[in-house]
């Protein structure tokens, strides 16, 4: 699923500049966002984790779980991201099965990328 393409016209695309913290670990989490450009780094106890690009997802397990934020999220470069809400998180879920199967498939991966951490 091309998130960028289903969200290009999005009244809520946010700007970020190259260094700035756009997650805080900790945080209570009520929005999510898709990468519509730049480059972000995900972080964990000052550990680079992952990387996210154009059309990744960042911020989606806080609102599934309802919980606080489980990394920080920093921009390598500047970057145009599209906010999504929980209701609008919700929304997707409910409504759109594609957009439900893509984070799923996000999840499982990062589930994956989690056990090689662990392992190595």
């Amino acid at each position: 699923m091309d998130l960028t393409e289903v969200f290009k016209d999005s009244d809520d695309l946010v700007e970020f500049s190259a260094g700035d913290v756009i997650l805080a670990e900790g945080d209570q989490g009520n929005h999510m966002y898709v990468v519509m450009e730049g480059e972000l780094s995900v972080v964990l106890k000052d550990r680079v984790i992952a990387k996210a690009g154009v059309g990744d997802i960042v911020g989606e397990m806080a609102l599934i779980n309802s919980e606080i934020r489980s990394a920080t999220v920093k921009a390598d470069t500047n970057c145009i991201l599209a906010h999504i809400d929980q209701s609008s998180f919700d929304s997707l879920l409910k409504y759109v099965p594609d957009f439900t199967m893509h984070v799923m498939n996000v999840l499982a991966g990062r589930l994956s990328s989690a056990y090689e951490l662990i392992e190595n």
